[in-house]
């Protein structure tokens, strides 16, 4: 009888217990933050091929300087084509910018993914967006982003990071894919001064990242923005 009543207890605690370690949407978010916070600053040359409708945009070689919390700086504006979130993406704009929830723990052979929700926080005159983002809970560096940010207009990024130095997990090949379920009504070429105000409806761009200079004291004269920008 009372061998009975040992296992039923168990029964009722071990799945309180299981829930309870549980992690939730800000401490996945904040394990991403400690391990990405090894890194104070990087400079790194990205070579980016874009094959997006409407355009005809060669390939293109540019540095990008990224220092704490979320400082980026970029040489060429060619690049407002892909969200700085994708270039650069950080936990701590994440953190600033949405709201996060855990959606689903997925199990792909040994790897532990977590799929997070992030819905956009208010802003005055700006629409709500809605968000995935999909964290290796092994190395606490995100692998994926799913946005809908105008409309039915989407865009997949996906993140393959390297090992540098033996200690720090960035970025190595980032491909962005944009699509939409609605019909092309343009038909012609966008204007190249307009189409960085613009999500391209249709195509992708490939980014490759080679040459990091990891903590190198980069100052921050360097990300303030310059008034004929």
């Amino acid at each position: 009888m009372k061998k009975k009543i040992v296992i039923a207890c168990l029964l009722c605690i071990l799945p309180a217990f299981g829930r309870a370690q549980q992690l939730t949407a800000s401490q996945i978010l904040a394990n991403v933050q400690k391990q990405f916070e090894q890194v104070n600053d990087y400079t790194v040359t990205l070579h980016a091929t874009v094959n997006i409708e409407h355009l005809n945009i060669p390939d293109m070689t540019v540095k990008l300087y990224f220092k704490q919390p979320d400082k980026i700086h970029i040489e060429s504006k060619n690049f407002a084509m892909l969200p700085k979130e994708g270039i650069a993406l950080t936990p701590a704009l994440l953190l600033a910018k949405f709201d996060a929830t855990l959606a689903a723990t997925e199990q792909t052979g040994k790897e532990k993914i977590y799929k997070l929700r992030l819905i956009s926080k208010p802003e005055p005159g700006k629409l709500t967006i809605e968000s995935y983002v999909w964290v290796d809970a092994a190395r606490w560096i995100i692998t994926r982003l799913e946005s809908e940010p105008m409309g039915n207009r989407r865009i997949s990024i996906v993140f393959e990071d390297t090992l540098i130095e033996g200690k720090y997990f960035l970025p190595a090949k980032i491909t962005a894919s944009f699509g939409s379920s609605a019909v092309d009504t343009v038909g012609v070429p966008f204007p190249e001064s307009k189409f960085s105000q613009r999500m391209p409806r249709k195509g992708s761009v490939t980014i490759f990242y080679s040459g990091y200079k990891i903590n190198s004291g980069l100052p921050d004269e360097m990300f303030e923005k310059k008034a004929d920008e």
